[in-house]
């Protein structure tokens, strides 16, 4: 299977924007709608969403013939998912219940299970991990969107449109766009509110798969990069996750992923291409690690603002990439394994 290492890239890229904005957030200032960070605190995210349903695309496209590669699909991928989200939570869990010596067993089951995707978005325990609950219900759509696009394109763009209208739903009717997004967080972080985004990277993948954009691919990654910095707006992020700047802002997302998707690989130094590439894969430690180690720095050390920024990222990226390569990905062949025995 060939590897998309620009995808790596962004995915990576992408990740670390998110982090900067959570250590800016929780030391300096809460970026606003508008400013770069801002607008990425909150697309950063549906980018992954639209990378997500892409990876699905390109990994999946001719697996799903019966129930039982639906199955093994799921416990693919939560052997991917449950390994480090379960350090995290435990990390998290221990923590708060030597602050407060309460302990919520419900919450605690909802989230090591991930049911809390499907039954309380709200309730997740880790920062960010709101979004894991998210891809876990976009996780039980795909073998069906994957068979609809296999059996005729058609099909899959009509369940594409499908949640696009409910996405036009929360933009416009849901959400309120006299309030603050932190006060309807809730309704945000609802799965049906961001799974047009994830349909849209299946659909990248079904529509554009056979298609050279090599002269149009970097100019759609600077059409969207100029709209995720430069588009007009201001105030409360709520402002970008409504009206016909939800539009704007999603359309930017997709097609930032669909350039890099269709960016020939470009020459850069080997030390820049590796350590990109490194960040890329470490990406799910990056996101649910660094505010374990934020907490822990600022709890432990009395540093400025701009050091504790830069020792979390540091050690971050660090402890991301020993993760993943002696934690997560045994548990990833693991999974493969077993699954391909069960297979053959």
């Amino acid at each position: 299977m060939k590897r998309y290492e620009t995808l790596d890239w962004l995915r990576g890229v992408t990740a670390c924007a998110i982090m900067i904005y959570h250590l800016i957030s929780w030391t300096l200032w809460h970026p606003q709608a508008g400013s770069l960070l801002g607008n990425l605190g909150i697309y950063g995210v549906s980018i992954f969403f639209v990378l997500s349903g892409l990876s699905m695309g390109i990994v999946y496209n001719h697996f799903f013939h019966n129930y039982k590669s639906s199955f093994i699909f799921f416990i693919r991928r939560l052997f991917r998912l449950l390994p480090l989200l379960w350090i995290v939570i435990i990390i998290i869990s221990i923590d708060q219940f030597y602050l407060t010596h309460y302990f919520d067993l419900s919450k605690f089951i909802l989230n090591i299970t991930l049911l809390y995707g499907f039954l309380a978005p709200s309730e997740y325990i880790n920062v960010g991990a709101w979004s894991i609950g998210n891809e876990c219900v976009y996780y039980a759509f795909t073998p069906i969107l994957i068979l609809l696009y296999n059996k005729r394109k058609l099909f899959g763009n009509l369940a594409l449109l499908g949640a696009v209208i409910i996405g036009i739903y929360f933009a416009f009717f849901a959400l309120d766009h006299h309030l603050t997004l932190a006060q309807q967080w809730k309704i945000y972080i609802n799965p049906f509110n961001n799974l047009f985004l994830y349909f849209s990277g299946l659909a990248l993948y079904y529509n554009f798969k056979e298609l050279t954009m090599k002269r149009i691919a970097p100019l759609l990654i600077f059409i969207s990069i100029c709209l995720l910095w430069f588009y007009p707006v201001s105030g409360d992020q709520i402002e970008i996750v409504t009206n016909f700047n939800r539009i704007i802002f999603s359309i930017a997302a997709v097609t930032l992923t669909l350039g890099f998707y269709k960016l020939e690989v470009i020459t850069i130094p080997l030390s820049l291409s590796k350590l990109l590439s490194n960040i890329g894969e470490a990406t799910y430690g990056i996101y649910l690690i660094h505010p374990v180690v934020f907490l822990y720095i600022t709890r432990f050390f009395n540093l400025n603002s701009y050091t504790t920024i830069l020792l979390t990222i540091i050690l971050t990226l660090l402890i991301s990439n020993l993760l993943y390569y002696f934690y997560e990905k045994p548990f990833i062949k693991i999974g493969k394994r077993l699954t391909t025995r069960s297979i053959t």
